[in-house]
Formats: C-alpha cells, structure tokens, sequence
C-alpha cells in the first residue's frame, strides 16, 4: 500500500506519462497530416496510444482518490 508521499510520487510520474502520451498523439497526428503513415497503421497506433492514456488516466484518479483530492 501506498503512503501520502508514494501517492504523490505515483501521482507525479503518472502526470508525466499522460503528457508524454498526449505529445506523442500529436506526433502521431503530424506524422499523418505529412503522409509519413497510411491510414490503417495511422489507427492502429492511435487506438494503441489512446488505452494507454485511458489506463493512465484511471490510475490517476485512484491515486487521486486514495489521496483525498477530488
């Protein structure tokens, strides 16, 4: 179980992850506007890329809860 400080470490690092995956979504988006992907591998990458910031955005809101902030 975590403590007060190891949510807010845990809470931190899952912040910087979700910016990293919101940045490379960008990316993503550039790199198909460019024509550098095809449509098909274009969506793959996006559905790959949009669970991941799903499961980190759940486990935000559990440290979140656990920490008392709303």
């Amino acid at each position: 179980m975590f403590g007060v400080e190891g949510v807010g470490a845990r809470t931190k690092e899952l912040e910087k992850k979700r910016d990293k995956l919101v940045e490379a979504l960008k990316n993503l988006e550039e790199s198909r506007k460019k024509g550098e992907l095809n449509e098909d591998t274009y969506k793959q990458k996006r559905r790959e890329l949009e669970r991941e910031v799903i499961e980190v955005m759940d486990r935000l809101a559990q440290m979140r809860f656990l920490s008392g902030q709303t």
